[in-house]
């Protein structure tokens, strides 16, 4: 247990680099090297003074060191002048590669859980911000401009069916991103797969992973659950305590999550209800203590930081591992989840420092409104939207259809987008040929920060497959 722990919350310093891509700024003309020193003519010296060779010396050693002065002022001015052109060629790139407006353009669906109790409006802002960039700096798609048409739905089957069956009824929508919870995109992606529309959900569900037509670029329910147990099984854990937000939707999964958890090793003794309201001190106060990790399965910001705040006032400071769902930027800022870890893949784009976060941050500096943003499904919204433009692309562009889409991913679709993931591909492994992604990113909350000492965690869905027996 106690290596469970030091796994768990050292901290590891993860550095995030805000640039923007773009021109660097400068002056308009470049430094002017150093002129070129007179030549030095040594003065006749009197015999009492140094030897004429002695000046010669001197004289020599100065006309050294003004060369050296002026080669090392000529290649700062190259490399300055270098780098002035580079970032010009950057500038001019970008602006060439501006989608043609004139073009028809190329559309992709959204289904945006942002309406009633359970909401994400950051999926919206996250999607309309990188389309704005693709069609600034990448050309869109084949110079066509990208649309996202989104269709907001609440937190019930009935207005995701609703959006589903209007992007099945849109002739010029070949893909569409899926982004609600629970039974929601089962729902409504079984409606677009029957009519042979490809689309791309959250993976709330386990039958989603089956179901031809369905991709998920994310581990999901399966994954998800399967992490939570194998990550603490290598950390020496071997009982659990599981807190599982009150909805007849998740509960169905507790054997499936009882199974897992047996398959590795550990004991789920215990699994407690969690209801939306702002005290939850009463269901977490039951809760065994001498169980070697918590496992906090919730809904949405708001519950995770009453869930927080009722951990901390009955003084329980073992491990805690959660879902991204609990990784939004105002549940972040309280630092009331401080230690706590999740398997992260909405908001993974953003953790680790390095080119990608530069892209990233670049794309909702320039083009996002307010509230986009990495944490919480932003980033989700973000990295699906990217690999959608990717598929589209590879199924024809412009003229990719219903059908050239659904071959591309059924044929070894490989996404090179910048969500960082070692491996992103469809089909994923037979028969859970929707696991596009088995490689959620591991992170801890250091204060009110997220960072990733632990990196990628590779998953074998097939050890799943006991769950299809009998």
């Amino acid at each position: 247990m106690r290596d469970l722990r030091k796994n768990m919350f050292r901290l590891s310093a993860v550095v995030l680099v805000f640039a923007l891509v773009g021109a660097a700024c400068g002056d308009d003309e470049d430094e002017a090297p150093a002129p070129a020193a007179e030549p030095v003519e040594a003065a006749p010296a009197e015999p009492a003074e140094a030897p004429a060779d002695d000046a010669d010396d001197t004289v020599d050693d100065e006309a050294a060191d003004n060369t050296v002065d002026d080669e090392a002022a000529d290649d700062m001015a190259e490399e300055a002048a270098a780098d002035e052109a580079a970032a010009d060629d950057m500038a001019d790139d970008a602006a060439g590669r501006a989608a043609d407006d004139s073009l028809p353009p190329v559309r992709i669906g959204m289904i945006a859980q942002e309406e009633e109790l359970i909401a994400f409006p950051e999926m919206r802002a996250a999607a309309e911000a990188v389309v704005a960039y693709f069609n600034a700096e990448l050309g869109g798609i084949d110079g066509h401009p990208v649309e996202i048409d989104v269709c907001g739905a609440g937190d019930g089957p009935e207005s995701h069916v609703a959006c589903a069956q209007r992007f099945v009824n849109a002739d010029d929508i070949h893909i569409v991103v899926n982004g609600g919870i629970g039974t929601n995109t089962a729902a409504s992606g079984a409606v677009m797969a029957e009519a042979g529309l490809a689309s791309m959900p959250l993976g709330n569900d386990f039958v989603e992973y089956l179901t031809p037509g369905v991709y998920s670029f994310e581990p999901g329910i399966p994954g998800l659950s399967q992490v939570l147990f194998v990550y603490s099984a290598a950390g020496g854990a071997t009982s659990a305590t599981l807190f599982l937000y009150d909805d007849p939707s998740v509960e169905v999964f507790v054997p499936a999550f009882q199974a897992i958890a047996a398959d590795n090793g550990i004991d789920m003794n215990q699994h407690i209800p969690i209801g939306f309201e702002p005290d939850l001190t009463g269901p977490i106060s039951a809760a065994d203590t001498s169980n070697d990790v918590w496992m906090f399965v919730l809904a949405d910001g708001a519950q995770c930081q009453a869930a927080a705040n009722a951990a901390k006032s009955i003084g329980y400071d073992g491990p805690i591992l959660t879902l991204d769902s609990c990784m939004q930027v105002d549940v972040l800022s309280t630092g009331d989840l401080d230690g706590w870890v999740a398997p992260m893949v909405s908001s993974a784009p953003t953790i680790d420092g390095g080119a990608d976060v530069e892209v990233i941050n670049h794309i909702f500096d320039t083009y996002g409104s307010a509230e986009a943003h990495g944490a919480g499904l932003g980033g989700w919204a973000l990295g699906n939207v990217m690999i959608a433009r990717e598929v589209l692309i590879a199924a024809g562009g412009a003229d990719a259809t219903d059908e050239s889409v659904i071959a591309t991913l059924d044929g070894g679709f490989t996404s090179d987008t910048i969500l960082g993931f070692p491996e992103v591909s469809c089909p994923g492994p037979d028969p859970w040929i929707g696991a596009c992604n088995t490689a959620p990113l591991m992170v801890t909350v250091d204060g009110t920060d997220l960072i990733a000492p632990d990196g990628f965690f590779p998953l074998d869905f097939t050890e799943l497959n006991f769950l299809l027996e009998g």
